[in-house]
């Protein structure tokens, strides 16, 4: 039996982290099976800037739902591969827009077809589901959005009935 299965609802945060994990090896033995230098964590931000064009860092964060922080370091590592550019905007001179270096342009078709497989498997598989496993997500996340569970936490030590 599958220990962490069977802790349940307390070993959840590690079930997830384990099933990211098990998709971020196999994505990364994707890439490099293909000849493709290109990091798994960059994936959403390089996404993100081939569909949106443009776009600065806080945008970035804002439209991932992660922190400034964190879209920082990828960035960074996307510049320094050559993937993406950071101008000055015309607009306003503190802010900085991302867009694809002609590197970045010359990756995406080789990219393209790799995601689209993802897709389709991932596809494949929650179809497969007795309970779709995004619609899940979306509803933990809608809940945790509503309150956190740092509050809910504290909210449940709170109670009376808590022993």
């Amino acid at each position: 039996m599958d220990f962490m299965a069977e802790l349940a609802e307390l070993a959840m945060a590690s079930r997830l982290r384990r099933l990211s994990d098990t998709y971020w090896q196999a994505v990364t033995t994707i890439y490099r099976e293909s000849g493709l230098d290109f990091e798994v964590k960059w994936a959403t931000v390089f996404i993100l800037i081939v569909r949106q064009g443009p776009i600065s860092v806080m945008d970035i964060a804002d439209r991932l739902g992660i922190t400034h922080p964190g879209v920082i370091q990828v960035v960074n590592e996307l510049v320094q591969r050559g993937l993406i550019t950071s101008e000055k905007s015309g607009k306003d001179s503190r802010k900085r827009l991302l867009s694809l270096s002609p590197a970045g342009e010359a990756m995406v078709p080789k990219l393209q077809p790799l995601w689209d497989a993802f897709v389709a498997v991932n596809r494949e598989m929650l179809t497969n589901q007795t309970h779709n496993l995004l619609q899940s997500l979306q509803e933990m996340e809608d809940q945790l959005a509503q309150k956190p569970f740092v509050n809910r936490v504290r909210d449940q030590l709170n109670t009376p009935n808590h022993d």
